[in-house]
Parts: structure tokens; C-alpha cells; sequence
């Protein structure tokens, strides 16, 4: 009775196990944009290869992003039509049957766009919108969500006191979701419009204090993202000429140059394991680059005839989302941090597939190994520059 007993509860704790398993292996790996014939619809892709289409509608889809905990996602829709964009989200809470839904409806703003929920679960969605309370032009709020993911209220952060006269445009949260980064217009130099990156508090009642201009320069700047301890700022700027990565504190100062290249590099992303990565054409068409955030170390992880964009750090910062045109129509791939294990994810002949996103949970539940459904790419060249 002991060896039976004992045989029981063996094979009861192997079951269990395996039930544990098969749950976490349906976690959904990423989410992007896919189009096999109908328009670009949300798909969600798994680590055993599935891609599963999780939307269906008859509308123009944007921009996507997971929640923390994810459980949903949040995308930018026109269903009503024309430049009407509002807000929609899926429920993956049961991952086997995602439910797609209206957030903000007719009722709540217009043009909203660029969602972005906010870090450490912070039930705020960043957006980007036309329509916002006090809006003057384009600007940078967040909209609030009560129990069970309703709809709260909508605040304008950067013209929350008549500041953002202008267009005010790609925000994005600091790591503790208390201050944004944006770029606006609004400041004219020498008589001329050009963006420049602005910081401004976003926490609660705070939202829109103490906006402040931290480049101030007649060159355009772009594409602000904060490090992972947010205590610098990575930004891509002209004002040498032509495209290239900068880095400041987040008061403005200590201003360094991460690159110094005849050739555009662009759209620095920040990885939570203090790397960055980089768009770049100095090998004659768009790589992927990484290098440390003084500058020094640049790899290129791609290096491949076709070009490849768009760089997505996963939350442990050990793989990268990517789009690529190697298979012919554009696709998302992912890949190591130093650029080997090259999958094909999206896998679809009939469309183009863009804007991937990391699901934050999957590093967190998933199991390993790889299923071997993926497209194996094989190895990947790589070249290690020292300097530009």
C-alpha cells in the first residue's frame, strides 16, 4: 500500500507538473500586425510557432501595447471610420479565447492614438491624441482605467496649463511612470519650428507640472527613451549634420554623442540590461546595431542584404524583436541579444506583418526549449566595430 501510495502521489505531482507546463506554454510570446489578406489585424504569436489572429474588423488598426501583467492589449482602431481612432482592447486572460472589445467608444475623445500602458502596473494608458481636454493641437495625455479595465477619465499632460500651443507628439514613460518624454514644436529658434525633447511629471494629480525643454536646439530631436534606471535620456539628433544617437541626463546636461557616422543611425531603443540598440544604414542598408550606452562595443546583429527595423527589447533584456524583408514580404523575427537564433515568427507569404511587441510576461512564464516549428535562419554573420 506504501509503493501504491507513493506511485499516486508521484504520478499526481507529474501531472500536475505537466499541467503547469502545457499553462504556461500557451502564454502568447508577442503581439503584431498581421494581414493575410483582410487589412492589418492583431495577431499573437507562441513560442511552439502558432500564430493566432485574435481581431476581426473592417477598420484602419495602429499601434499596440501589452499590459504589465499580459493580460490585455490596447491598439488604436478606426471603426467608425475615417481619422475617428479610438481605442480598443483584447482580453487574453484566457489566452485559448481572446476577447476583443471597444475601450473609449464615441464618448471618449477622438484621434486617439500611440497607446502605451503604463509600467509596474500602473492602470493608465499614455496616448497621443487630438480631441484631449485643454487640447490646443496634438498632444501627449493618458487616459485612466477604473475595475476591470473601464474607461476613466482622459488628461492632457503637455498642454495641462496652455504650454503645447503646438504639435506635441511620441511620448514615452519613464521606468517608474512618473515622467514622460515627448517631443514638440513649440519653441521657435531663429524663427524656425523644429522638435525638440521635452520631460514633464506625469504622476497623478502632478500631470503636466514642470514641463521642461532639454535640448533647446535649431536641429531636430527625436526619439527620446529613458535608460533603465531612468536617469538618462537616449535621443537621435541633426544638429551634426545628419542622424545620429545622443545621450543626456534628465535635466539636460552632460550631452554625449554615442555615434559619429556619415550614414543615418536612428531610433536607439534602451534594454533593461543597459544595452542599446539602433537602427543604422552604415553597411549600405538598414541594419540592427547594439552597443554599450557610452557608445563603445557596436555590433551589428543583422547584417543582411535586406533591410531590418525596429528593434524591441525583450523585458530581460536577452531577445530582440525585429521586421525584416529577407523572406520577401516584411515579417517580424526575433532573435538573441547578440544576434544569433534568428526566427522567422509571423511566417506569412500573403501580407506584410509589423509593429511587434514583446509579450512583458512571456521571459516570465514560458518553458524552454524552443519547439522547432520556428524558420531557423541559420547563423548570422556579425561584425564587431570598435569605433565609427
Amino acid at each position: 500500500m506504501l509503493r501504491k501510495g507513493m506511485t499516486l502521489i508521484c504520478l499526481g505531482g507529474l501531472l500536475a507538473s505537466l499541467g503547469s507546463t502545457l499553462a504556461r506554454a500557451q502564454v502568447p510570446m508577442a503581439s503584431f500586425l498581421c494581414d493575410h489578406g483582410d487589412g492589418a489585424q492583431v495577431c499573437v504569436a507562441y513560442d511552439n510557432g502558432e500564430v493566432k489572429k485574435v481581431t476581426n474588423l473592417n477598420a484602419k488598426i495602429l499601434s499596440l501595447s501589452w499590459s504589465p501583467d499580459g493580460h490585455y492589449i490596447v491598439y488604436s482602431a478606426n471603426p467608425r471610420g475615417g481619422e475617428l481612432f479610438d481605442l480598443r482592447i483584447i482580453d487574453l486572460t484566457d489566452p485559448a479565447n481572446p476577447k476583443d472589445a471597444d475601450l473609449t467608444g464615441k464618448d471618449i475623445g477622438i484621434k486617439l492614438n500611440e497607446p502605451q500602458f503604463a509600467p509596474q502596473g500602473d492602470p493608465r494608458i499614455l496616448v497621443y491624441a487630438q480631441g484631449l481636454p485643454k487640447g490646443a493641437s496634438w498632444d501627449v495625455g493618458f487616459l485612466t482605467l477604473e475595475k476591470g479595465m473601464k474607461p476613466g477619465n482622459l488628461v492632457n499632460i503637455t498642454n495641462a496649463e496652455g504650454e503645447g500651443v503646438n504639435k506635441d507628439q511620441k511620448g514615452s514613460w519613464s521606468p517608474d511612470g512618473t515622467k514622460i518624454v515627448f517631443e514638440s514644436n513649440r519653441d521657435l529658434i531663429d524663427n524656425k519650428s523644429q522638435f525638440d525633447i521635452f520631460i514633464s511629471n506625469a504622476d497623478g494629480r502632478g500631470a503636466g507640472n514642470q514641463q521642461v525643454n532639454l535640448t533647446n536646439h535649431i536641429a531636430p530631436d527625436e526619439w527620446a527613451r529613458f535608460s533603465p534606471d531612468g536617469m538618462q535620456i537616449v535621443f537621435q539628433s541633426k544638429r551634426d549634420g545628419n542622424s545620429e544617437i545622443y545621450v543626456m541626463d534628465t535635466e539636460g546636461k552632460n550631452l554625449i554623442r554615442l555615434t559619429n557616422h556619415e550614414k543615418t543611425d536612428r531610433r536607439a531603443e534602451w534594454s533593461s540590461t543597459n544595452v542599446i540598440a539602433f537602427e543604422t544604414q552604415r553597411d549600405g542598408n538598414w541594419e540592427l546595431y547594439r552597443m554599450d550606452p557610452d557608445g563603445n562595443n557596436k555590433i551589428n546583429l543583422t547584417n543582411h542584404p535586406k533591410g531590418d527595423n525596429g528593434a524591441i527589447w525583450s523585458l530581460k533584456g536577452s531577445r530582440i524583436l525585429f521586421e525584416s524583408k529577407r523572406d520577401g514580404k516584411r515579417e517580424v523575427y526575433a532573435m538573441d541579444a547578440n544576434g544569433g537564433n534568428v526566427r522567422n515568427l509571423s511566417n506569412n507569404p500573403d501580407g506584410n506583418d509589423t509593429q511587434p511587441r514583446w509579450n512583458p510576461q512571456f521571459e516570465l512564464r514560458s518553458v524552454e526549449p524552443r519547439q522547432k516549428r520556428f524558420t531557423t535562419l541559420g547563423a548570422v554573420k556579425r561584425s564587431a566595430l570598435s569605433k565609427d
